[in-house]
């Protein structure tokens, strides 16, 4: 036998051995599957297969990183010619590759939502669109009709939707906007990849000759671009595909589960293994998750089965108030810590809404529990950061319009808006970019405006780092001694009213600077521009703080996909919260709204992070939008069998029989406190006892 099927189970084993044709492998919730990724791509290497023929595709660096990392402890350096990589890496990788294939220009920005939103702001500024349109929706919008492929000039929506409208006008000029700043987006990193292929014979066989074998992690996630891609890489049908449609929970940014519910449509004679073994969790949790997900009719038909024999628990616990909800859950967390029942990064406090943490961190802070935020700003969100990003893509890239209208007033150089779009129209009225028309400002603004002098300083700033990173030598600290000249370091120090904050954001930069100095250290040939394209490639998830330290986990359900934790808390099950409010009640222009079917699987998803004890708790009444409201249970509760699950009501009120007994219980207590006190500090006691009772 093969050393790469010891210690595998027989389903395992079948998933690993199966080489050519398709195979789907439905991987359920800490079933391994990880684990049969490795062991399958060390499985065809030792068959043969050469290791970079193999693709290995997931959805974050971070995912793709650990991959490699495992593998490469496996099977040594035959790792690093396995190409794994995320779907967007994979596109860049394509993008650039045919670019240079054909001896074209292959310098571009990759634009992330904060860019598109910034440069469809300035579009609608443009066209005088009503600015109360919600430009996230807008961007969804054109997101959707970009992943289905249809052209700019096609967009003919023939809907009565304000937002489809608004769409179906802003996609055109959105295009022309990323055409003329020499960008793409995240969309584009899979469409235009796929479209090369689709119509270029010779472009499909050099890849399909390239990528023999594919792999797909988390199949259950991608979307009906995703999927077109896949299908134009592997025309031999040599793909693996591993998921679990019962955690499909991103309907809201494209998912579509029915790519993995009709996987052998696309791919025909597809072979079928599930994996339901779960290593991770106890049997009463897992009889919740079962029966909870069963309620879903559109899935493939299977119950986790679980392989630890030592029980768990499952409660709920229903609170009069979101306040008293709170308080409740900080003294337990606080008590069970200090108990030692359970580390402090042992536990998990998991959410559907923000608005739900909010409540929890100040009870937190005031029990001294120190707690990690998943899903919070990510490093290369912050201001600052952002603002370095921009000043190094311009020095590659002067065309990137968005960076620079970013920061060609920051610091403060008395270049104001105003300037700026003068500017602007001169560079529309002459077809030129906004690079070029700075550079005819005098032209464009009159010999003698007083914003001619900033203007000049910053084209000699821009000039000059572009000189200084062209020069050769170590790409890292040269762009950390052009950013010194920006003036960043001096703006933010005069602007930020804390000295703590002061630190924390130059702390920021500083760790963009010391990432491109280690990624130039590691690089055979290493570039700015692709140290750039990296950093945009990153998602929140990635930049999360993934370190092992004391902290607790507070997360939301979608943040927590892919974790465990020995005690798990899911907070606010109530009808309005988890299914989401916007399920419930959706609204016409809300583009994000799914289906009740994937508001289940988010609870499904939070169950089975629980390894030995799971806590669930609901508020009877909860503030929303600043009034008290009454909640009522989640209609997801009422999948699970009473004899499931232990119910601590504080909702309802005693009877007179638990009374006397708490009665009874405190006379005890007294009597027994009072013997040891002798006859006149017994009788002072019992006055005070009952004058607390």
């Amino acid at each position: 036998m093969s050393r790469w099927l010891r210690k595998l189970n027989a389903e395992q084993k079948r998933a690993v051995r199966h080489v050519n044709g398709p195979l789907l492998v439905l991987a359920g919730a800490g079933s391994g599957k990880t684990r049969v990724i490795t062991h399958r791509v060390a499985y065809l290497i030792e068959q043969g297969v050469a290791p970079d023929n193999i693709l290995a595709v997931t959805f974050t660096n971070k995912a793709a990183g650990e991959m490699r990392e495992r593998l490469r402890q496996m099977i040594g350096e035959h790792a690093d010619n396995v190409t794994m990589s995320t779907f967007h890496a994979l596109g860049l990788m394509m993008l650039k590759t045919e670019a240079a294939q054909k001896k074209r220009r292959s310098r571009f920005s990759i634009f992330d939502t904060g860019d598109q939103l910034a440069c469809l702001r300035e579009i609608t500024g443009r066209v005088h669109l009503d600015r109360s349109f919600d430009l996230g929706s807008v961007l969804a919008r054109i997101s959707a009709m970009k992943t289905s492929f249809v052209p700019p000039d096609a967009c003919d929506t023939d809907s009565a939707d304000p937002y489809d409208q608004a769409a179906e006008l802003l996609y055109p000029l959105y295009a022309e906007a990323l055409e003329a700043f020499a960008a793409v987006d995240f969309d584009d990193l899979v469409c235009k990849p796929t479209l090369m292929m689709e119509h270029s014979a010779d472009c499909r066989a050099r890849w399909a000759d390239r990528f023999r074998y594919l792999l797909v992690d988390e199949y259950q996630d991608t979307n009906t671009a995703q999927l077109r891609m896949l299908k134009a890489l592997c025309p031999h049908q040599n793909i693996c595909v591993v998921g679990d449609d019962d955690q499909s929970i991103y309907g809201w940014r494209g998912a579509e589960v029915r790519n993995i519910l009709e996987f052998d449509k696309h791919f025909p004679g597809a072979k079928t293994v599930f994996l339901l073994n779960n290593y991770r969790s106890t049997q009463p949790i897992l009889r919740v998750a079962n029966m909870v997900i069963a309620e879903n009719k559109d899935r493939h038909e299977k119950a986790l089965q679980p392989v630890r024999n030592d029980d768990g628990r499952v409660s709920l616990r229903v609170f009069p108030d979101a306040d008293s909800e709170a308080s409740w859950l900080g003294k337990f967390l606080f008590e069970t810590i200090k108990s030692e029942r359970y580390q402090a990064d042992q536990i998990a406090v998991l959410y559907r809404s923000n608005t739900v943490h909010k409540a929890l961190e100040p009870v937190l802070r005031e029990h001294g529990i120190d707690y990690r935020v998943l899903g919070g700003t990510a490093l290369f969100e912050r201001k600052e950061v952002k603002d370095v990003i921009a000043y190094l893509r311009l020095t590659s890239n002067p065309a990137d319009e968005i960076s620079l209208r970013r920061v060609i007033n920051v610091p403060a150089r008395g270049i104001g808006p105003k300037t700026v779009s003068r500017l602007a129209d001169y560079a529309e009225q002459h077809g030129l970019s906004l690079y070029k028309a700075l550079k005819q400002a005098a032209i464009a603004l009159g010999a003698s405006d007083r914003a001619l002098g900033p203007i000049g300083d910053f084209l000699t700033l821009l000039d000059d780092g572009r000189r200084q990173l062209r020069a050769g030598g170590q790409v890292g600290h040269q762009a950390q001694a052009f950013i010194e000249k920006t003036g960043l370091r001096a703006e933010i120090e005069r602007t930020t009213p804390s000295a703590k904050i002061v630190e924390r954001r130059l702390g920021n930069i500083g760790a963009l600077l010391r990432g491109l100095v280690s990624y130039a250290d590691r690089a055979s040939k290493p570039s700015l521009g692709e140290y750039l394209n990296l950093i945009s490639l990153a998602t929140a998830d990635e930049d999360a703080d993934g370190a092992k330290d004391k902290r607790i986990t507070l997360s939301t359900l979608h943040g927590c996909k892919g974790l465990e934790f020995p005690l798990v808390v899911i907070v606010g099950l109530e009808d309005g919260l988890l299914p989401h409010d916007r399920t419930l009640n959706p609204q016409a222009n809300d583009h994000m709204t799914t289906g009740i079917d994937e508001e289940r699987r988010l609870f499904y998803v939070g169950i089975t992070r629980a390894m030995d004890e799971l806590i669930i708790t609901r508020a009877a009444t909860r503030a929303v939008r600043g009034r008290v409201q009454e909640r009522p249970a989640s209609r997801f509760l009422c999948s699970i069998p009473e004899e499931l699950i232990t119910v601590d009501d504080l909702t309802a009120a005693p009877s007179m029989d638990q009374v006397r007994s708490m009665l009874s219980s405190l006379r005890d207590q007294w009597g027994a406190e009072g013997a040891s006190l002798g006859p006149d500090k017994e009788r002072q006691a019992e006055g005070d006892r009952r004058q607390q009772a």
